[in-house]
């Protein structure tokens, strides 16, 4: 018996007698375009993923930033504001008191004033009833 009229055990063939399956040269072909752009475009892809997450993390460092600078500078502005209407305030309370104390006295006065008018009163209602 020949050598290629012996049945060929997979297992235990030589390399050289196993039948070789190779998918036909333009689907190699095709294979190889696919591997190549596609390695081309997932490398352009993590190269520029790579630079828009870096300036993106610039970006937000710069933006916080700029949000607690702003902050501190509104924080500023309201509490200057604050300051100043306290002030105000602290006077207005001031004056209401004032106004308050001197209403009280013209009402004090209002009443000693009633007062002597009820006793003029009594008193002419008296010399009035004596003929």
């Amino acid at each position: 018996m020949r050598r290629n009229d012996l049945p060929i055990d997979s297992d235990a063939a030589p390399l050289e007698e196993l039948p070789r399956l190779r998918a036909p040269r333009q689907w190699r072909r095709l294979l190889e375009t696919v591997a190549v752009v596609g390695s081309l475009f997932l490398g352009g892809f993590g190269s520029g993923y790579f630079w828009s997450t870096r300036n993106a993390e610039a970006q937000m460092s710069r933006q916080r930033e700029d949000h607690l600078a702003e902050i501190g500078r509104l924080r500023q502005a309201y509490g200057d504001r604050l300051s100043s209407i306290a002030g105000r305030v602290t006077e207005a309370a001031d004056t209401a008191a004032s106004a308050a104390q001197t209403a009280g006295e013209a009402a004090s006065t209002a009443q000693n004033a009633a007062q002597t008018a009820n006793q003029a009163a009594k008193t002419a209602a008296k010399d009035l009833k004596k003929p």
